[in-house]
């Protein structure tokens, strides 16, 4: 089974907005067994359009296309489809009236432009759009199905998993097997240094290293299944042992993704005290519907007074240690989980730049505190890079190290 991702818009070939839809549906169908050949982006012409649909056509079983499905006139998709099947559009009258209550419930007036998303190419099978006004597509032409969804990303995400990847699912055979490990505060050359003189001695199985702030992901990917393998699982109890310290989990979820599933449902709570990382944290906790069930709140104590005044940490430990060390990270998670009253806490200080360093504490030293029972543990780490890979950096290492915790 071949496929390939149609992005259209001229925001994404501008640099305007980041591709999320792409990346997005392409993980979906590698977790699933499916392997994307193609990744297209054009502009929001419709010769443009139709020539890429011509073309992905020719060496692809399913195309699936993002965009251009709105009101407005640089909105061209579904013209591109009906000059590509070669059907006239009609009025979908079961799509005017999804899109007439959608508007109505808002209390925003129907016009042209919106009943525009009515006109459907015929024969055309409608992929119901919950959370939005344009509905997404399936059309079927020649050999090759086409899959036409919105530009917005909820809304293509939306449809895509509750009718695309089951439909697909269910219709076509996987046999792509994949296997995956996420590793913290570890370069990519590390891992590569052990893992590729010993993965040559399995036929088919090829590595990926997928490296970002502050953890690397390591997939084994191949075309048949290597999870009874006797010696593949000697071999990544092996890598896991070596690397011991830098392991995390049998996964290649987002770490902020995979602690959510740790704690969605484990009556345990968690808050985090941050300085240098700015909230960076709790927002991507808070990122997951259904934080709200474990997760209390931050405080960001950027400034050394609100160390001193609300978390209590001693005005000497501050003056004569400084913001950024072990002490005050101590006092922050330990005061923060008291006033939080959560099981779990952790607390980041660091000096993220491009100013602020010195010889004995350099631009990218963080510390990190958690907080667990009635014990606390300490880290200490030098990130590399500007302001923005610092802060990513100390934000996913504190993500992951809560997840070692709770795990291990």
């Amino acid at each position: 089974m071949n496929i390939a991702i149609l992005s259209i818009g001229d925001e994404l070939l501008r640099g305007i907005i980041d591709n999320k839809n792409a990346s997005y549906i392409a993980n979906k169908l590698f977790l699933n067994g499916c392997q994307i050949n193609t990744i297209l982006t054009v502009s929001d012409d419709l010769n443009e359009i139709i020539n890429a649909l011509k073309d992905l056509s020719k060496s692809n079983d399913i195309i699936i296309s993002t965009g251009g499905l709105g009101p407005t006139p640089d909105d061209k998709t579904i013209e591109a489809i009906a000059e590509w099947v070669n059907v006239p559009l009609i009025v979908n009258e079961e799509v005017k009236n999804s899109i007439q209550k959608f508007y109505n419930k808002r209390g925003v007036p129907i016009n042209q432009f919106r009943e525009k998303m009515a006109m459907i190419p015929q024969n055309s099978e409608i992929l119901s759009n919950p959370v939005g006004a344009a509905p997404g597509l399936k059309v079927k032409h020649n050999n090759a199905i086409l899959f036409a969804l919105p530009g917005v990303p909820l809304e293509a995400q939306t449809i895509f998993d509750e009718s695309i990847l089951p439909w697909i699912i269910e219709n076509f055979s996987h046999n792509l097997w994949y296997s995956g490990y996420t590793f913290r505060n570890i370069r990519e050359s590390e891992l590569a240094e052990f893992i590729e003189p010993l993965i040559k001695k399995f036929d088919t199985l090829s590595t990926a290293y997928l490296p970002s702030y502050g953890y690397v992901r390591i997939v084994f990917t191949a075309n048949k299944d290597f999870s009874e393998d006797i010696n593949f699982k000697k071999f990544v109890s092996s890598l896991i042992y070596t690397f011991r310290e830098h392991y995390v989990y049998d996964n290649i979820e987002k770490p902020e993704i995979y602690l959510h599933s740790l704690l969605v449902n484990s009556n345990k709570t968690l808050c985090t005290i941050e300085s240098c990382t700015g909230g960076n944290v709790a927002s991507k906790i808070v990122s997951n519907a259904g934080s709200s069930g474990y997760f209390k709140g931050t405080l960001v104590c950027y400034s050394n007074e609100i160390k001193e005044n609300i978390l209590n940490v001693p005005e000497d430990v501050i003056a004569t240690k400084g913001a950024v060390s072990e002490e005050t990270v101590r006092y922050m998670v330990a005061n923060g989980k008291k006033l939080f009253e959560t099981d779990y806490a952790i607390a980041i200080s660091g000096i993220a730049g491009p100013t602020g360093g010195s010889e004995d504490k350099p631009v990218g030293l963080v510390h990190f505190a958690i907080a667990k029972s009635s014990k606390i543990f300490h880290y200490q780490y030098n990130f590399h890079g500007n302001r923005e890979m610092i802060i990513e950096s100390a934000t996913n290492t504190a993500i992951l190290l809560l997840i070692q915790h709770i795990l291990h």
